[in-house]
């Protein structure tokens, strides 16, 4: 296996969790090339890897014209005479798409066509969510022999981003010797959302009693959700709604102490740089969980409670969210306070 190309196209979480094939492969495989290919709006988590040959990126399944994308892919796939693909997540696409470009070696799971158009597959028990997402991943690479070693996701920051968030600490006034602690409070999900009321009332409780200052940051469309949080704890918090994108925000979590917020990629992110995390979780899904999909490595803490549902209904909860609202201000505050006591 000389030249290897791996898949991962879905969001910012999962693809950098999927970074470990990289580590596992290349340890494998010292000498090969690998190359990567992921969606467009997940591409900034792979940019500073100084160890991928190339990345690729595709469109999200079911948009522009089905066929077209097939042979496009078809052809890039070709051109870079790869001998052996691992897809990480099933899409059909994906799986025709290496059987049709003729790569000798297809490794993936048995689901959406990969029992058709792969040759080294193991089923998809990753719903079960008995593990982590990484440990998933390593059973898969024992399809191409790579499944040993330490599955650790890291994450790498460029100088250009270290520039940019030098720009915007200065510009902000912030003082490097003061305590960051990261916030994310959003999420596209209503069901990842831990109440915004009490994110206030944690930002209050960390000045106050902890001396550290809050960056609540989000996406550009959760800058309303940014500044009411904010405004309501009225403890000097720094607004940062829709100023990084992805590499400047790696950049920004680098020098916190700490992240506080909910099931997303920025987690997942914080956790990859070694940051303390401290992740906050809802619904009651087995494979949406944190034995799945918590934060990687050691003092990282996810809080989840069972609210007794028989049923999740994840977005369309009709109980108004309450496992989410079972994990109170002290539980999250105590964690932070002993993550906090460490690190200063």
């Amino acid at each position: 296996m000389e030249n290897i190309v791996i898949f991962r196209t879905d969001r910012i979480g999962e693809v950098l969790l999927s970074t470990v094939a990289i580590d596992a492969v290349k340890r494998r495989y010292p000498a090969a090339r690998v190359s990567f290919v992921t969606s467009e709006y997940s591409r900034p988590v792979l940019e500073a890897r100084q160890d991928i040959e190339k990345i690729f990126t595709v469109g999200v399944p079911g948009k522009g014209k089905w066929l077209v994308r097939i042979f496009r892919l078809v052809s890039l796939l070709r051109k870079n005479h790869f001998d052996t693909a691992i897809v990480l997540n099933p899409r059909k696409d994906l799986h025709l798409a290496c059987f049709l470009a003729g790569i000798p070696v297809r490794a993936g799971y048995d689901r959406k066509w990969g029992g058709i158009f792969l040759n080294r597959k193991i089923p998809d028990e990753r719903g079960k969510g008995k593990k982590h997402e990484c440990e998933y991943t390593r059973d898969l690479l024992d399809l191409v022999g790579a499944g040993q070693g330490i599955f650790l996701p890291h994450l790498f920051v460029s100088c250009g981003d270290e520039k940019t968030v030098a720009e915007f600490m200065r510009h902000r006034r912030i003082d490097s010797r003061e305590v960051l602690i990261a916030i994310h409070p959003g999420s596209s999900n209503p069901a990842k959302i831990w109440p915004h009321e009490r994110y206030a009332e944690l930002i209050r409780r960390l000045k106050t009693e902890l001396g550290c200052r809050a960056v609540v940051f989000g996406s550009r469309e959760e800058t309303a959700l940014v500044g009411k949080i904010a405004l309501l704890a009225q403890a000097d918090a720094i607004e940062g709604a829709g100023v990084f994108d992805l590499g400047a925000l790696a950049a920004f979590l680098k020098k916190t102490v700490l992240f506080i917020g909910n099931d997303t990629g920025p987690m997942h992110m914080a956790a990859a740089l070694g940051v303390p995390v401290i992740g906050i979780f809802g619904r009651n899904i087995p494979g949406a969980g944190p034995v799945r999909w918590g934060p990687c490595g050691e003092g990282n803490v996810a809080l989840h409670k069972d609210s007794g549902c028989e049923k999740c209904h994840d977005a369309a909860c009709p109980h108004d969210y309450k496992c989410l609202r079972a994990v109170t201000v002290d539980e999250v505050f105590n964690a932070a306070q002993k993550i906090v006591k460490r690190a200063v």
